[in-house]
């Protein structure tokens, strides 16, 4: 090699070194979600085990595990996170909302009709995500992403939101409570792990969730009958302790929040795609997952839109509202509700 291609492959090395060299190394302890459901085994886990590493050539690492493995509920995390006990963790919003509702705000049932209006809602939310986190755990919000939509699972036939009628529904959220108790239901609470013998003993007659954690935790070998309105899209939370946050040099926080960004873009377009292969393995479908179901699949008639929308306005709204409070409901309305055509009673 000539001396002048040699200075200019050296002037490009060091052109090159620098981004990689300025980012310090750093081990983050990490707690996500559940380690059999496919947020953590799709998306959490790889991105702290290879994504981010591999994108800092190797000094931004982590020691990450799922709830699951801590034997954590998932109310904990965010208390965990504020004591030190973690630096960053993912969860879902409705799981921590007793701390503060306005945590709530992105995981109201029935707020969206698709993927694309939850995600301008989630963005329009996000700002006041973040100051409610920073101010109750002291944590500072890096992403928002969905789980499939969540749908109704039953132990006997149901063709609309009618035959919801004095059963007893699983549910994991306050919001899902007042969506179940709107349509005449009886909302119980049952941990994720005690759904199946809930159902095979009737303590639940149906139970929601996404149709991709329904199949993962094997509730098509109990239940009969898939109702697929959608009444909600959980919302993941990536959130980082906002000390250490603060502390991190300015490279590094930019290599995480690009790395993000794109977890976030793929988490979003992966949950539309799991929607449709979790009610396949549900009811009979094709099912790259393993054997399929063999639930009967009913499909929400106009009747039960129209249904849904009472319930949102009349009940799911309504309740979150006197929950949450005045200024709250009005901060709610002026970004997610603008973004989602609705409104919560402030009066």
């Amino acid at each position: 090699m000539n001396r002048h291609l040699l200075l200019t492959a050296l002037g490009l090395g060091l052109a090159a070194g620098p981004a990689a060299a300025e980012i310090q190394p750093h081990q983050f302890k990490v707690i996500g979600t559940w380690g059999n459901l496919a947020s953590w085994n799709d998306l959490e886990k790889p991105f702290w085990a290879e994504t981010l590493p591999a994108a800092t050539n190797g000094a931004l690492t982590a020691e990450a595990i799922p709830i699951t493995e801590a034997g954590l509920k998932g109310g904990e995390v965010m208390r965990l996170l504020s004591q030190g006990v973690f630096e960053v963790a993912h969860g879902l919003g409705s799981y921590v909302a007793a701390e503060n509702p306005a945590i709530e705000g992105t995981d109201l049932s029935s707020i969206a009709p698709d993927f694309a209006t939850m995600r301008a809602i989630a963005e329009a939310y996000q700002p006041t995500m973040d100051r409610t986190f920073r101010n109750t755990y002291g944590a500072t919000i890096l992403s928002l992403h969905p789980w499939p939509a969540s749908m109704i699972y039953c132990t006997k036939p149901i063709a609309g939101i009618a035959d919801l009628k004095d059963r007893k529904v699983r549910v994991h959220s306050a919001t899902l409570g007042d969506f179940v108790e709107g349509a005449g239901g009886v909302a119980v609470t049952i941990p994720f792990a005690e759904v199946v013998p809930a159902l095979e003993k009737g303590v639940a007659d149906c139970a929601i969730t996404d149709p991709m954690s329904a199949y993962n935790a094997k509730w098509h070998e109990v239940i009969t009958d898939v109702f697929a309105l959608r009444v909600g899209y959980s919302i993941t939370f990536t959130a980082i302790n906002t000390q250490l946050w603060e502390s991190l040099p300015q490279e590094t926080r930019d290599a995480m929040t690009a790395e993000i960004a794109k977890m976030e873009d793929k988490a979003w377009a992966d949950a539309e795609t799991k929607e449709k292969v979790g009610v396949a393995c549900l009811t009979g479908g094709e099912c790259p997952l393993g054997e399929a179901g063999k639930a009967v699949l009913h499909e929400p008639a106009e009747a039960d839109i129209a249904a849904r929308q009472v319930i949102l306005d009349g009940f799911v709204l309504k309740r979150w509202g006197e929950r949450c409070g005045i200024d709250c409901a009005a901060e709610w309305n002026a970004s997610a509700g603008s973004a989602a055509g609705l409104a919560v009673p402030t009066n």
